[in-house]
């Protein structure tokens, strides 16, 4: 391959960052690797990637499209290219209005084809991203749910009850239970389920993005 890459890579699995360096070097890229976000930031200063390669959960602390937007920011020219099981920036808390402009969002399970990986992280490089957008071709069934729904989903996955979600979110019980019963409504889940509901409201969560924080 002669389109070589400065790569930083930015993921807490060390296994997943691994991987990817191997394979990204054995393209003939040059590769660094953080871990968290604060890492990030500081090796983005002294490495100068021409891409970085970034996961939206980072577990603590800031997210990755925090961290990616900090980047991009003190290095407009930078590339971002999100790799991630977030589904689409909504289950970080997020809208797509919050990437970086020109960012590519694409799922790892492109991992398993290294060379679809490979050609996406150069299309991105060469600012060819419309047709590298994952999150908005995304069939989960979370897509369906209100912002308000889906918050709400989230921390029932987190396992908080009825009770600590209102706190949370600084409403009452009644207007949590509502939320709920029109979140079940349009993941098609049975409302006479009883708490078997809040089982498969969780799984579907999970499904889409992984653990909640």
């Amino acid at each position: 391959m002669d389109y070589r890459l400065k790569v930083l890579v930015v993921d807490d699995e060390p296994l997943i960052s691994a991987l990817l360096r191997q394979t990204l070097e054995a393209a003939g890229h040059e590769v660094e690797v953080a871990n968290k976000g604060a890492e990030a930031t500081k090796l983005a200063k002294s490495f100068d990637p021409d891409l970085v390669l970034m996961d939206v959960d980072l577990g603590s602390g800031p997210d990755g499209i925090d961290v990616a937007s900090s980047i991009k920011f003190q290095s407009p020219a930078v590339s971002i290219a999100f790799l991630t099981n977030v589904s689409e920036p909504r289950l970080a808390g997020k809208s797509a209005k919050h990437l970086p402009a020109g960012s590519a969002y694409l799922r790892k399970d492109r991992i398993t084809d290294p060379e679809v990986l490979l050609k996406a992280i150069e299309e991105t490089a060469r600012g060819r991203t419309r047709h590298l957008r994952d999150d908005l071709s995304s069939g989960h069934s979370l897509r369906k749910l209100s912002n308000s729904q889906l918050e709400t989903i989230r921390l029932l996955a987190a396992g908080k009850s009825n009770e600590e979600i209102a706190q949370l979110r600084g409403t009452t019980v009644r207007a949590v239970r509502l939320l709920l019963v029109r979140a079940y409504r349009a993941l098609g889940i049975d409302e006479q389920g009883g708490s078997e509901r809040r089982v498969k409201a969780a799984l579907e969560y999970i499904k889409a993005s992984g653990l909640p924080k």
